[in-house]
Order: C-alpha cells, then structure tokens, then sequence
C-alpha cells in the first residue's frame, strides 16, 4: 500500500491512500465518499457523499454536502452545511460556501429528449470560482460563470455572470426574460 494521509470524519482520524482515489464509507453517518482523493487533513461531517472528486488538503465539509464526479476542491476551503456541487465545477483554495448554496452545470436541463425517453448524457457548462472568493448562504451560482478572486457573492444572490476580482455582489429578483419557442 501507498503512502496514507490523515483525514478527520466527525472529529475522528482515519487514514486514506494519498496517492490515489479513495473510498470511504461510514453507514452510520451516511458517509460515502468513492473514488475521490482527498488530501491531508480534510475534515467530512455527516451525512456527506463524495463521487469521483479532488479536495485539497485541510478542507472542511459540513453535514448534509453532495459533490459530484470531477468536481475539484482546492486546499484550506470551507463548505458549509447543504451545499450542492455538480460535474463541471472548479473551487480554487481558500474559498468559502456558506449553508444552502447551490451550482448548477446544465443552462437548459431537461429529465426527457423530445421522444419522452429520460434524459442520460449531457455536457457539464464549467464553472471556476477563484481564490478566496466567498459565496454566502442560499446563493446559487449559474453554469459557466467565473467567480474571480476575493470575490464577495451576498447571501441569496443569484449570479448569472462573471463577477470580478473583489467585486461585492448581491440580491436578484426572479423576472419573466423570455418565453420558449
């Protein structure tokens, strides 16, 4: 076996393979982490599912965080608790999720094709959100954009498009923009 790291799950160590993908799963927290490499010192709560990611070293995940296939995570990141991250999305180091946000990855998601059969492929839309940045509780973050550096994103802000470096952003009001075809 390779070399391990340290990893803490509800404030108890374990060890996990440093050079390669993990898999962790802990029923009675409903911890399931498969084939994800974590690095040292990430910390899991509970009821947490990782598929197929890369968090960096010293990251905290909070209860109830689901973090799809390909997601990566830098090093030194706080999730907070019912944060949702899809395919297709990039977290720089130091970046902050606060509770309840969410990203998406589809601009125009359907569960069937036009023959009513459910809908199994599509292309993840990449999303990076930079160094630093923090995103507040309850925000939700469009497919495609660019969150840059240091960025301040408000509790419940909807972002549709890049913010800058530094920028302080919040609030949206849902309106009717266009009709489909």
């Amino acid at each position: 076996m390779g070399k391990l790291v340290s990893i803490s799950v509800r404030s108890a160590e374990r060890q996990v393979p440093a050079d390669g993908p993990a898999d962790v799963v802990i029923p009675e927290y409903n911890i399931i982490v498969t084939g994800s490499i974590l690095g040292r010192g990430v910390s899991l709560w509970s009821n947490v599912n990782i598929y197929g990611a890369q968090i960096g070293e010293n990251t905290r995940i909070g209860a109830f965080v689901e973090i799809r296939k390909g997601v990566k995570i830098g090093s030194n990141v706080k999730i907070e608790p019912f944060v949702f991250i899809p395919e297709g999305v990039t977290v720089e180091d130091g970046v902050f999720i606060g509770p309840g946000a969410v990203f998406t990855n589809d601009v125009f998601p359907r569960a069937t094709g036009p023959d009513g059969r459910l809908t199994q492929e599509y292309d993840p839309v990449p999303t990076l959100i930079k160094r630093r940045a923090s995103i507040g509780a309850g925000a939700c973050i469009r497919c495609g954009v660019t969150v840059g550096e240091e960025a301040m994103i408000g509790m419940g802000a909807v972002i549709v498009s890049d913010v800058p470096p530094k920028a302080v952003v919040y609030g949206e009001k849902a309106a009717v923009r266009r009709y489909l075809p």
